[in-house]
């Protein structure tokens, strides 16, 4: 893993209230600052880049005209992120097209370009071959995001869903409320998972989903031993239920090349957030109060 791509920086023209802004990015970076000073549109960029990248190595790009420029790229959904597009230009001018551009360690840089409300493109600027095909994009591109979204208590009685709304929960709030059924429909790395409950949280131990039917709809149940005797997960503490989830995204982001965490200190005393830092092999070349977490996973982090 040692050729995975870094992001370096990020920089916004024209978007929401960023009219002209960038960061830096080092190994770990924490975004501070009052309430409506940007961090969640800094965050919120991030999230659209995950769904252009993901969409980006499934399908070949297409050929664009965006206000006369013509370009390769691929039109980004924006309808199942959690987040709010209206009003994308700063102070509403419309006149340029709001621009977000990430630049990663090996010189290659992807823009978002918002040429109106609610349209989105992700552009591949490349120092070397154009990309013109999936293939190309994998070689040019070996980064990836992963996010972990605002976390809180377990649901009490969580019914058995459909495996895309597990997928779709991942990115957004609905994720405690569903976090039963992502182990259920995504079931690998489990046991990477049981064992970091294990010997994070001395004497408790965690089981897989299972399904209890009864006349109503199926509900799912997880169990963690304690001492020998099991109980439910909706009955643990909160900061139990939120620790779970937590090692869940960091499991699942094993291999990505950015890790996004959201608000981290929600229900979680600070000996576990120092655990949270530790687990993932962070770098530090930022220590601040915590608010937002941004941090690059050096090669071979998270692995087993």
């Amino acid at each position: 893993m040692s050729d995975v791509h870094q992001f370096t920086s990020v920089s916004f023209r024209n978007y929401k209230a960023l009219r002209q802004y960038s960061v830096s990015l080092g190994g770990f970076n924490i975004l501070v600052g009052p309430n409506n000073s940007g961090k969640s549109t800094i965050l919120d960029a991030f999230r659209i880049l995950a769904e252009g990248m993901r969409k980006a190595t499934a399908r070949n790009p297409e050929f664009l005209n965006l206000r006369g420029e013509e370009s390769w790229g691929y039109r980004v959904p924006l309808d199942d992120l959690p987040l709010s597009m209206e009003n994308v230009f700063s102070n509403y001018d419309d006149t340029h097209p709001a621009i977000i551009d990430f630049r990663l360690s090996s010189g290659n840089r992807l823009e978002l370009r918002f040429p109106e409300t609610n349209s989105c493109y992700m552009i591949c600027k490349t120092q070397g071959r154009p990309v013109r095909s999936t293939t190309d994009f994998k070689r040019e591109y070996k980064a990836s995001v992963g996010f972990v979204p605002v976390l809180g208590p377990v649901e009490h009685d969580e019914l058995l869903y459909q495996k895309e709304a597990a997928r779709r929960a991942l990115l957004t709030h609905r994720a405690s409320r569903n976090f039963r059924n992502i182990w259920y429909h995504y079931p690998e790395n489990f046991q990477q998972f049981k064992a970091l409950i294990r010997s994070t949280w001395p004497g408790m131990d965690i089981e897989p989903p299972e399904i209890q039917v009864g006349d109503q709809k199926p509900i799912l149940r997880m169990f963690c031993p304690e001492e020998r005797y099991p109980r439910e997960i909706f009955w643990a503490g909160f900061g139990f239920q939120v620790w779970c989830q937590m090692l869940t995204f960091i499991v699942r982001a094993k291999s990505d090349s950015l890790l996004i965490i959201d608000e981290p200190d929600i229900y979680l005393h600070s000996d576990i957030q120092r655990q949270l830092v530790s687990l993932g092999g962070f770098k530090f070349q930022v220590q601040r109060v915590n608010d937002d977490a941004v941090a690059h996973r050096p090669p071979g982090a998270w692995r087993s």
